[in-house]
């Protein structure tokens, strides 16, 4: 014992050794020989003992797993309590308290809890693994075969059975101990004791757990024949003392059962000495059943009955073998006497084939309705009585049926070794003993023919033998396989699979069965063993076979037994149908008489006995059976069975025959109907409702309710034709089935059709339609089903088809039909080129939206009567849809599609309220009161019910179940839940939302009469929510709290392989949960979104779209909320180290940490990116980003994220995957395997040409676009995330800063020694981390847009032909069936606006864009396809063609979405990615001066802009815009940070550049050509502008007349591509694109792209200047630009408005003209140009100079948010007005300096001879006096010392600089012109003289 392991780690890992497929057998082996000494102990511990109790003292040393621990008084109390209470040595009590106090926080329970729960724990990885291992010991196809039969063969030894069953027999020890313990407890009053109580059950769910692993694990070791007779029989001895039927007795039934098949075979015919000992020991125990049977009766005799019976069965299958044998070993044993008889007296005197039939019904068919099938044990159930006790407790007498207790949910793995061993039984009676079924037939067919009585006779007068009467003991056979099979496909192919074989003989003769119960029981098991496609399919055949066989052998009936068949079937209903039809002459005229809807009395009617009814019953489950599974089987050959009639003849002729069948009937109608076309089914309809509503009732007697005489009709109502002709149960239940699969879309029907006739019932009711249905199913089944006096479990299952039929109503109404009308005026061809009224011809859209059921059944469920059952039934709660109960299945598909119904009901009530209810209501508007009414939207608002959220804000209790459901281990009942509340969660009901007054809507505009607006409700955010959020309120006051927060971490724990419904299923649902949390982490008017996020995920990077106060995902990460918190408040969220709380071990917030670090992990370790694994990342980083990004929670969030615990930054970072073009598969296909067919060559160049191509198919690019899209994403919020880190820990700078910022810009990522364990060591980096994470640039998504066709425009329905070009379309013209359609009017919604970067400036909103909604695509073409099949121009059904064309459609909009969604993340990716570099650059710049302290980073700043160069000048050239934008922004700021390195003045000679000049050349040459692209977008070329002109401005002065590098570059790139030689050109015959593009900007342009338009050509005028070369001149007027940029000042006098104001824009832009030109005229050619160009014309034509200056021009802020080119507002640049009133600072004379200032440098460049030019400056500023002589008097109010000095505090401001300015220039220019006024003088003197 001392060497057994006490701690369940190595257990643990060696059962997910076994999970893993390819687990290496040498560490399998090494890891169970480990483990072998604990295996081989099974459960064995040495109990308590006094001396280990001595060993524990207080201050004691106690060594525990290798370490020496010193242990307290409290650990010895707690540690001998724990021994107590497990009955275990004291030390090994000690070992696992010291386990359970490291896992106490983790299990959120007391250490000594914890402890237990850990030792159990331990059991139970133990047992597993032992099944397992046994498990694959008999599988020897398996690939671990041989290496667990070694490990099984060394378990096996020394007694290992007897081991196990001792283990077992002490489980049930313990089970008593604790149901004593929970006794005692009760009389002391400890019930109220939590901890208790919770004890009690944990230990008793693990025992009985351990108790089934046990029973598994001995059936396992029967089938390797591990088990001896002398263990069976003391298996034998323990199952005598068990006293209660329950899951136990089971179990040991189950054990018995493979015992004896193991103990019992065929002996050996080659080595007899062992075939002789092994029948000595079965005589042994044949001899201790004997024996035991002379024994008093045990407490369950027909259990101890069934034993023997089975011992019987098995023991003679040894005994065949061996009669015909030399050896006599069975010279004392008769079969007759010592066989045949116990086993017969077992089954009519024991009652065990009735034992078999109960605890095959109980155990398998727990949710089964209550039909004939599952009432057939209780009629024939005789013996298996549960006994009751008298006072003293003597048993005495037999009283209520016999029920199984359930303790626990038995595992899947125990129900199919129970099936398997049931099998085996079955096969061993029918092929081993079948005299035994050979005599109960003859007895009961004597007796019952013998005496002409029915099968059930009374006592005195029944045959008598030995055995007492026979009790239909044969029946019980039949109906113990019954249940066996039921609800089990396929696992009833033994008895069709061998036609020669014992099982199917047995079915042949078992048809023979001549007694009415034989009869029905023998086709009820038929049915069973139906279930199917390929069972059914040989049921049929088998009936099918018999015809013939029947029809040579039914000359006579009474001499030859008739077999059952299809025949002997429909002929036994005509049969019934002939005699129940049998009325008089009189009867049948009185009755054909009678007026509708009238109830007629008629006396002596044939009925049906019970027999008939019996038999009836089963042959209608047959019938619904094979229907149900091979629906095409059964219409081909079944559909018509007479000549004359089909089957819903015979079946509604049965149904007018007023039987007590009419569920049954219903059922097998709706079998028949399920895949019935719409005029099959519109058929049924019609009978059904003339029937129900219409047709006289004839009846025996007249109900009590309507008392009156026979012979007299009365005229009934519909509810009393409803309730007069379903009178039961199953009738009803029936009915409603068959309504719910009525109400189903046809096969070959649409969601555009209504599932009923339109004119169902017109011609004898008013109104027609469904309504009477509606009504009765609502109103009279669904709302009484919760009063009636009826179980839980018929309650439900009564409630599940009611649901299904609500669910049917409102989900077959396509809402695609009112959008589209919405939106179309009504006109033939309405918008998006599809005809409404003929899409769903012939009832058009007025009809039918009055006829559909989807109006009248949302106006019930508006009723508080009608969705008050709908809430209650949907609150069932947790607890009875996870525990083990008898109604858990039904509860769980009950709630499941209440659910639905209330998501139904949420996603479809605005256009209930709005167009539906109104549109009803104004058709019924006339008078008529025969017709149906609403009621009014006003009558609800009455009662506060203005939509369905209402109704859940009135029931708020059930959004804790709904919160509770989450955690289901029910796929669909989590992840409706998920949905629901979603929905909630963005309701105004449940937030601080105002929503009262009603919005102008457009929903519909004259094509549904009488609707002309929307009647929903517009609301706003108010400001404070918590204390008022309703929804966070809920779920955080009440009790459950924790436990939806630990149900929301238990789901997303949970492994995919404990769920049934798939792995993918339940990661859909994981990624629902953790998107619902990101989503709630929204303010709430960014909560909506219009996409499947998981498809093509929509990330909102901008932090100002975050919740500031606190929302329901902050309650489920644990966070802690505040009290009294307010919007306003920053610390509303708190650390929180409660369990489950942010901070403790066990949270959701560590899950999702623990999600992303798996996901992280699967993708760093492989190539590929799964569409999963990248879904899973890209969530799990958004939540994290979001809550360090938003206010409310940034600062826990990055603490906790910064602590030792997580260290995320730094794991995250250097573990993020790197990806590449053709090495990372993304789902199944490289992106270059994505361009195959592409006409690029880089596929070429990286691929071998010789190699095969994959070609991905269209799921392979589905699924690696929605990898790329999610890896994009979940790189942004990696890069967001960073960024916010980074600069949380800047300020101050901290070696924490410094660290993040080495692992970013170092050539390292992170060292080896510092690699996770997890994560294993990184790839050595050969660049900075921080460039490596710029690798999705690599990926053109414009090359892939140019491969699949995809232009910025939405896909034109007429290009899709272009686009395929290479397959051909059967038919030829199946595109002109979608001609005209234009998706793009009805089928388009835009995103949300992405977050661009400007350079070195604030963010702005960029375009809009807009996707397709796939699913209103799928819709529209359908309906196009409608209508074209209405106009009669393609054929029902739909042609092949014209399926391939829409879904060639469907993958050119697929696609499409995906291009606009891929450029989408990359440019977010890569505007994360820039924020990232600022921060960088800007947070490190401190650190410039000490480079030792951060090196690396002047070479990091190098290399970016190395590595931005070139995919800058890609970028540029393409559509796609935004991306260049971020690169231009990026390599803006990273030139100005190297400036200082910058080698930009001449070299001489050859000299070669340094690295950082030559760098920023390739930066300078890629912006010059490409701001010349035409796809260069104003906003990417306003970024250009301002690279060229940061470039330009680093220069040092050149040396004049040289022609230096500078200008040489920009010539050679005047054109696009550099010139081969850089040598000077002749300017005058060389067009220059560069500066027409510029000086367009300059012109034309609009926002910041015109100001550094003109920036970029003044610095070129200065590198003009200098060389005199005038390339910029001659262009500008070359090009005629020169004139239009003079032009320009007039621009001013245009933005001035009434009150002489203008925009700082236009002020700056003023500004930056006049500067342009002044550069321009420093030289003599420019100044001459500027004259000849209108200078002076121009300046003396404008208003502004002649504004009075006292008055002055004023500024006000720019309102324009994005103008026509997609710029941003100016106003961020130029701050707005002073004051409040609007005005800003008077800008006249900064206006009037640039003016002057550039004439008079006209002036001096013209030379101060130029007396024209002197003549025109003089001119101007004489008719500007006023102004000149405003500047002078203001100049001498100004202090001019202190504007020259600027030391002094506050200078002047820009006015009276301005004003300086001016006052200067004008007595400069004042002193150039004088020599005018001296020469005219001299002239006038002289010509006076003359």
């Amino acid at each position: 014992m001392a060497s057994l392991t006490w701690s369940t780690e190595p257990f643990v890992m060696l059962n997910g050794l076994f999970s893993l497929h390819d687990a290496p057998d040498e560490l399998l082996e090494k890891s169970i020989s480990e483990l072998l000494g604990d295996l081989r102990n099974l459960l064995d511990v040495p109990s308590k003992n006094d001396a280990s109790r001595k060993q524990l003292v207080p201050d004691s040393t106690l060594e525990l797993d290798g370490a020496e621990y010193r242990i307290n008084s409290d650990f010895v109390t707690q540690a001998c309590m724990l021994a107590d209470e497990l009955d275990i040595d004291e030390k090994i009590a000690a070992s696992y308290l010291h386990y359970g106090q490291l896992s106490s926080e983790e299990l959120d329970r007391p250490p000594v809890q914890a402890a237990a729960i850990i030792f159990h724990m331990r059991r139970e990885y133990l047992l597993d693994l032992v099944r397992v291992i046994l498990e694959f010991a008999l599988q020897p196809a398996g690939g671990r075969y041989d290496l667990c039969l070694k490990f099984a063969k060394e378990l096996a030894k020394d007694g290992f059975a007897a081991r196990v069953i001792k283990s077992m027999s002490d489980l049930r020890g313990v089970l008593r101990l604790l149901q004593e313990k929970e006794a005692s407890g009760h009389f002391l009053g400890r019930d109220l004791d939590e901890g208790f109580v919770e004890n009690i059950k944990l230990r008793r769910e693990y025992t009985l757990k351990e108790h089934e692993v046990l029973a598994q694990i001995l059936v396992l070791l029967a089938r390797l024949d591990y088990v001896n007779a002398s263990q069976l029989k003391s298996l034998l001895e323990i199952s005598a003392t068990l006293d209660r039927y329950d899951q136990v007795l089971v179990q040991y039934s189950v054990c018995l059962i493979a015992c004896f098949d193991s103990i019992c075979v065929p002996l050996d015919e080659v080595d007899r000495s062992k075939a002789k000992s092994l029948m000595q020991s079965a005589v042994g125990l044949q001899n201790y059943i004997a024996e035991r049977r002379r024994k008093p009766l045990p407490k369950i005799p027909f259990f101890h009955a069934a034993i023997d019976l089975w011992w019987y069965v098995y023991f003679n299958r040894m005994c065949s073998s061996e009669r015909d044998g030399d050896e006599l070993f069975l010279q004392n044993i008769d079969y007759s006497s010592d066989l045949l008889k116990p086993a017969l007296s077992c089954v009519i005197k024991g009652g065990a084939f009735e034992f078999m039939m109960i605890m095959a019904s109980d155990f398998l068919t727990q949710n089964e309705a209550a039909t004939s099938h599952t009432e057939m044990k209780f009629l024939l159930q005789s013996k298996t009585m549960q006994p009751t006790v008298d006072i003293q407790g003597a048993v005495a007498s037999a009283g209520t049926p016999l029920e199984l207790e359930v303790s626990f949910e038995t595992t899947k793995n125990f129900e199919k070794l129970f099936m398997e061993v049931m099998s085996g039984l079955v096969d061993a009676i029918i092929s081993d003993m079948p005299d035994i079924l050979k005599e109960l037939c003859f007895k009961e067919e004597e007796l019952f023919f013998g005496d002409n009585i029915s099968e059930q006779p009374d006592a005195d007068a029944q045959q008598q033998d030995d055995d007492g009467p026979v009790d239909m003991e044969l029946e019980k056979f039949f109906m113990f396989i019954s249940y066996l099979y039921v609800g089990r496909p396929e696992s009833s192919m033994p008895f069709w699979s061998d036609t020669e074989g014992n099982l199917y003989g047995f079915l042949t003769w078992a048809a023979h069965c001549q007694t009415p119960v034989m009869m029905a029981t023998y086709c009820d098991m038929l049915a069973s063993l139906s279930a199917g496609d390929e069972a059914s399919i040989a049921a049929f055949n088998f009936l099918k076979s018999a015809d013939d066989a029947s029809f040579q052998g039914a000359i006579a009936r009474s001499s030859q037994p008739r077999s059952m068949s299809w025949n002997y079937l429909f002929e036994t209903f005509a049969y019934y149908i002939a005699h129940l039809q049998n009325v008089t002459p009189e009867q049948n005229m009185f009755a054909s008489n009678a007026p509708s809807r009238s109830l007629i009395a008629i006396a002596d009617l044939p009925e049906l006995n019970d027999d008939d009814s019996l038999i009836l019953a089963s042959y209608f489950r047959l019938l619904e059976q094979i229907a149900k599974w091979s629906p095409s089987l059964a219409r081909s050959n079944l559909i018509q069975p007479m000549p004359t009639l089909n089957v819903y003849d015979l079946l509604f002729a049965l149904l007018k025959c007023r039987t007590s069948l009419t569920g049954a009937i219903f059922n097998v109608i709706a079998a028949f109907a399920s895949e019935a076309p719409r005029n099959e089914r519109n058929q049924i309809w019609s009978v059904l409702d003339a029937w129900l509503l219409h047709e006289p009732i004839v009846v025996s007697r007249t109900p009590h309710a309507l008392s009156g005489a026979p012979g007299r009709s009365q005229h009934l109502s519909f509810q009393d034709r409803f309730n007069i002709l379903l009178t039961s149960y199953t009738d009803i239940l029936g009915f409603v089935s068959l309504i719910d699969c009525l109400t189903c879309v046809a096969v070959d029907g649409t969601i555009n059709d209504i599932p009923y006739p339109e004119t169902l019932g017109e011609k004898y009711r008013s109104p027609p339609g469904i309504r009477p249905y509606i009504d009765f199913i609502v109103d009279e089944i669904f709302y009484p089903s919760t009063t009636q006096e009826l179980t839980d479990k018929e309650k439900l299952i009564l409630q599940i088809p009611c649901l299904r039929f609500i669910r049917n109503c409102i989900e077959n109404f396509n809402t695609d039909l009112v959008a589209l009308a919405s939106a179309s005026s009504g006109a033939e061809i309405g918008t998006g080129g599809v005809n409404v009224e003929l899409s769903i011809q012939p009832h058009g859209l007025n009809n039918y939206i009055r006829i559909h059921s989807c109006v009248w059944i949302m106006d019930k469920l508006f009723q508080e009567k009608i969705y008050g059952v709908l809430f209650g039934i949907s609150a069932l709660g947790i607890d009875v849809i996870t525990q083990p109960s008898a109604i858990r299945e039904v509860a769980i598909a009950a709630v499941a599609l209440a659910l639905q119904v209330i998501y139904r009901i949420l996603s479809i009530e605005n256009v209930y309220l709005d167009v539906l209810e109104p549109a009803v209501r104004a058709s019924v508007i006339g008078g008529d009161s025969s017709k149906p009414s609403l009621v009014s939207a006003s009558s609800r608002a009455l009662l506060g019910i203005r939509n369905f959220e209402d109704a859940i804000l009135f029931n708020i209790y059930v959004v804790t179940h709904f919160a509770l459901y989450v955690n289901s281990e029910s796929l669909n009942v989590a992840s409706l839940s998920i949905k629901v509340l979603d929905i909630i969660s963005r309701a105004p009901q449940f937030l601080n939302l105002d929503y009262d007054a009603p919005i102008p809507g457009t929903y519909a505009n004259g094509i549904v009469s009488g609707i002309s607006s929307k009647t929903t409700f517009n609301y706003q955010e108010t400001g404070n929510r918590i204390g008022v959020n309703r929804l966070l309120s809920a779920l955080d006051s009440v009790s459950e709290s924790r436990r939806i927060i630990f149900g929301f971490i238990s789901q997303l724990q949970r492994p995919t392989s404990d769920l049934e419904d798939g792995e993918d299923a339940a990661d859909q649902l994981k990624l629902e949960i953790l998107d619902f949390l990101s989503r709630n982490l929204n303010s709430v008017l960014s909560l909506s979104s219009s996409i499947n996020n998981f498809e093509m995920p929509l990330l909102e990077v901008d932090a100002s779209t975050l919740s500031d106060v606190p929302t329901i995902s902050h309650l489920l990460l644990g966070f802690k909320i505040g009290d009294g918190a307010t919007a306003a408040s920053t610390a509303v969220l708190q650390h929180n180290t409660e369990h489950g709380g942010v901070d403790s071990q066990v949270s959701l917030f560590r899950t999702i940490v623990d999600i992303l670090e798996d996901h992280v992990r699967n993708t760093s370790t492989s190539f590929t990116v799964s569409p999963k694994d990248a879904a899973f990342c890209r969530i799990a980083m958004e939540i994290l980003y979001k809550l360090c990004a938003a206010r409310i929670s940034s600062s826990v969030t990055l603490s906790l994220l910064r602590s030792a615990d997580y260290d995320f930054f730094k794991s995250r970072a250097s573990f993020e995957p790197l990806i590449t073009l053709n090495a990372t598969r993304w789902g199944s296909a490289t992106f270059y395997e994505l361009l195959a067919e592409s006409d690029g060559d880089d596929y070429e160049q990286l691929e071998d040409p010789s190699a095969v191509r994959y070609v991905p198919t269209e799921a392979d690019e589905e699924k690696a676009t929605a990898s790329l899209l999610h890896f994009f994403a979940s790189r942004t919020c990696l890069l967001e995330y960073a960024s916010v880190e980074l600069h949380s820990v800047s300020d101050p700078i901290t070696s924490v800063f410094e660290g993040y910022v080495k692992l970013l810009i170092t050539t390292r990522g992170v060292d080896r020694e510092s690699a996770s364990p997890d994560f294993g060591v990184p790839l050595a980096c050969e660049t900075a981390k921080a460039l490596e994470l710029l690798d999705f640039l690599e990926f053109d998504i414009e090359k892939l847009a140019g491969r699949w066709g995809i232009s910025g425009s939405p896909v034109k329905i007429s290009e899709i032909s272009t686009l395929f070009a290479d397959a051909i379309v059967p038919g030829g013209d199946a595109a002109s069936v979608f001609k005209g359609l234009r998706l793009e009017d009805t089928c388009m919604y835009s995103l949300p606006s992405t977050i661009s970067v400007m350079s070195g400036v604030s963010d702005f909103v960029g375009p809009s864009e807009v996707v397709y909604d796939m699913s209103r695509v799928n819709g529209i073409l359908d309906l196009k396809v409608c209508e074209q099949q209405n106009l009669g121009r393609i054929p029902y059904p739909t042609p092949e063609a014209v399926e391939i064309q829409k879904q060639r459609i469907m993958l050119s909009c697929r696609r499409f979405n995906a291009v606009v969604c891929l450029r989408r993340a990359q440019s977010q990716c890569l505007a994360a990615w820039c924020r990232l570099l600022r921060i960088i650059l800007i947070d490190t710049a401190p650190l410039a001066s000490e480079p030792e302290r951060l090196p690396g980073r002047d070479a990091f700043m190098l290399e970016t802009i190395q590595v931005l160069a070139p995919k800058l000048l890609h970028y540029a050239h393409v559509w796609e815009s935004r991306v260049a934008e971020h690169l231009a922004s990026a390599c803006s700021s990273l030139i100005s940070g190297i400036s200082h390195y910058l080698a930009l003045e001449e070299v001489a000679g050859d000299e070669d550049d340094d690295a950082a000049t030559d760098i920023a050349h390739t930066v300078f040459r890629g912006s010059l050509i490409a701001v010349q692209n035409p796809y260069a977008s104003a906003s990417v070329r306003a970024d250009l502008y301002t690279l060229i002109n940061v470039f330009i401005c680093d220069h040092p002065t050149w040396k004049r007349g040289k022609l230096s590098r500078l200008q040489r570059t920009i010539e050679s790139c005047s054109n696009g591509a550099p010139l081969p030689s850089a040598s000077p050109t002749d300017e005058s015959s060389k067009e220059n694109r560069l500066i027409e593009r510029i000086a367009n900007d300059a012109v034309s342009g609009e926002g910041i792209t015109r100001i550094m338009s003109l920036t970029v050509l003044r610095a070129f005028a200065a590198v003009e200047n200098v060389t005199e070369r005038y390339f910029v001149l001659n262009a500008l007027v070359r090009y005629n630009l020169l004139l239009l940029l003079v032009r320009s000042i007039r621009r001013i006098d245009e933005e001035l408005d009434d009150e002489n104001r203008v925009s700082n824009y236009e002020v700056t832009a003023f500004k930056a003209v006049m500067v342009f030109l002044t550069e321009l005229a420093q030289s003599r050619a420019g100044a001459g140009q500027i004259i000849q160009s209108g200078l002076f014309p121009v300046v003396q034509s404008v208003r502004f100079l002649a504004i009075d200056p006292d008055v002055g021009i004023f500024t006000f802020a720019s309102q324009t948010t994005v103008n026509a080119t997609g710029s941003r507002s100016l106003s961020s640049f130029w701050p707005a007005s002073d004051g409040s009133s609007g005005a800003g600072r008077n800008v006249f004379f900064e206006l009037v300096a640039p003016t002057l200032r550039l004439l008079t440098c006209c002036l001096l460049s013209m030379g101060q001879r130029n007396y024209v030019v002197l003549k025109y400056v003089r001119d101007t500023l004489s008719m500007r006096v006023l102004l000149t002589r405003a500047i002078l008097r203001r100049v001498v109010g100004i202090d001019i010392g202190q504007s020259i000095d600027s030391s002094v505090v506050g200078g002047v401001t820009d006015e009276e600089a301005a004003v300086l300015e001016s006052g200067k220039l004008v007595v400069l220019v004042s002193n150039l012109t004088s020599s005018i006024e001296e020469e005219e003088a001299v002239n006038a003197m002289a010509a006076g003289v003359v």
